[in-house]
């Protein structure tokens, strides 16, 4: 491992060719290897071997897999600083490589993550993945400590093993119970990666959730609320496909909910403080967008021809054909967002995403976080939110702004017309896709 920190373990998306039933299928698996980064090139490595061994010859999905892959690569790149910095209990790795690894290394980690204020129920998930990868390689005969294999049958009768960092002689420390009573802060937004997390999180839902994956592109990419989601109907929408997506968003409670006895949670509250019956909203769309909105018209279509459709008018239906109710929403999201969590383990944002609340509400944050980005000034912000005033909006703005910059935002927002608050200029939309 000469001059170690020009590497580092990265896991990524490979697919590759496989015979399944005598036909050649192209696979995508999870994969392990060594980012050269003065080079940029990618050098696969053998411990691939136990992702491929314990998840994927399981049946496990690709997000099932991705998780364990990004803690390893997390935990060997914390190894490899380790020895770049001359740490006495890792420089025997520096000549022995993955052999020399043993398991007061991992507790090292685990110690670390735990000192660094994660969750402790994200600590113990570690704990749980660097003790399978302790343990396959100990069955490879990989690494030369010798440690004891504690097995135990679980209630489905297949063999499982216990943490291998347990013994107390290690001195692995873990968070305190308290560590995840802190009150939980609430999440806006996705953070600097927010346009990967986004297209990560609905493709998520297209695979577990297919039927909100649309309502979720008009939250994260047009800023909708929960309530304007489930009242969109099939005519509410403006399209030109490929080009151009816009929402009409209107009150159609009395014509989609008159079965519920509280409709709050499918209340569109743009209406209310705009004062007004129907107001639109233009949603960035790009390739992702338009694959959402083409799957989710051709579930409707079938739905529809095979007497399944119970309102041939709503664009969101539940698996009994009636207009989705807000709550119903919630639940899918809240089914998508732990699969997304789950699959994020190990990432860099990971801690950001779990250790704070977050609902569908976050959609139109990360939004507004990609207009700031789209270079949008205080007034362009706030009539692309369909906002009424420009308070929410200036709460994302840069808070150096003069008070001459302030009041100058106010005056030429006050006189907008309610009617186009919403609607975004296309030169702007065309500028966005061609970055992404």
């Amino acid at each position: 491992m000469n001059e170690v920190m020009d590497y580092k373990f990265v896991s990524k998306e490979t697919t590759v060719n496989e015979m399944i039933r005598g036909k050649m299928r192209n696979i995508k698996v999870i994969t392990i290897g060594v980012l050269e980064e003065s080079t940029g090139i990618v050098y696969p490595h053998p411990i691939s071997e136990f992702i491929k061994r314990q998840y994927e010859f399981y049946g496990k999905s690709l997000n099932s897999a991705d998780a364990p892959a990004r803690v390893v690569c997390r935990f060997l790149n914390f190894c490899l600083q380790k020895i770049e910095e001359g740490h006495e209990e890792f420089v025997g790795m520096k000549d022995k490589g993955i052999n020399g690894l043993e398991r007061k290394h991992g507790s090292q980690y685990i110690t670390h993550c735990s000192l660094e204020g994660l969750q402790k129920a994200t600590v113990e998930q570690y704990e749980k993945y660097l003790s399978a990868f302790y343990v396959f390689l100990k069955k490879m005969n990989w690494i030369d400590e010798d440690f004891p294999l504690e097995e135990k049958k679980n209630f489905n009768g297949d063999t499982v093993h216990g943490s291998v960092f347990r013994e107390p002689s290690l001195g692995t420390r873990f968070p305190s119970r308290n560590t995840s009573k802190r009150k939980v802060s609430k999440l806006k937004d996705f953070g600097e990666d927010r346009n990967q997390l986004t297209a990560h999180f609905i493709r998520i839902a297209m695979d577990i959730a297919e039927e909100i994956a649309l309502g979720l592109c008009f939250q994260f990419y047009g800023g909708l609320r929960r309530g304007e989601v489930v009242n969109v109907s099939r005519g509410n929408l403006i399209v030109n496909e490929g080009e151009s997506m816009e929402v009409q968003i209107k009150d159609n409670r009395n014509k989609f909910f008159s079965r519920l006895k509280d409709t709050k949670s499918e209340n569109p509250k743009r209406l209310n403080y705009l004062q007004t019956d129907m107001v639109r909203q233009t949603i960035l769309d790009n390739d992702l967008v338009w694959e959402v909105y083409r799957k989710h018209h051709k579930r409707l279509d079938y739905m529809i021809k095979s007497g399944k459709c119970k309102n041939h008018s709503a664009l969101f239906l539940n698996g009994d054909g009636e207009p989705m109710s807000g709550k119903v929403y919630d639940r899918r999201f809240q089914k998508v967002k732990k699969a997304f969590l789950d699959s994020l383990m190990g990432h860099k944002d990971y801690e950001l995403l779990s250790g704070t609340f977050w609902s569908t509400h976050v959609g139109r944050g990360v939004f507004t976080n990609m207009l700031i980005d789209m270079g949008f000034t205080p007034t362009q912000l706030a009539i692309a939110r369909g906002d009424r005033s420009l308070t929410s909006a200036m709460e994302y703005i840069d808070q150096t702004l003069t008070t001459e910059q302030i009041q100058q935002a106010v005056n030429e927002f006050k006189d907008y017309p309610t009617e186009k608050l919403g609607v975004i200029d296309y030169d702007h939309v065309k500028k966005w896709k061609k970055k992404l």
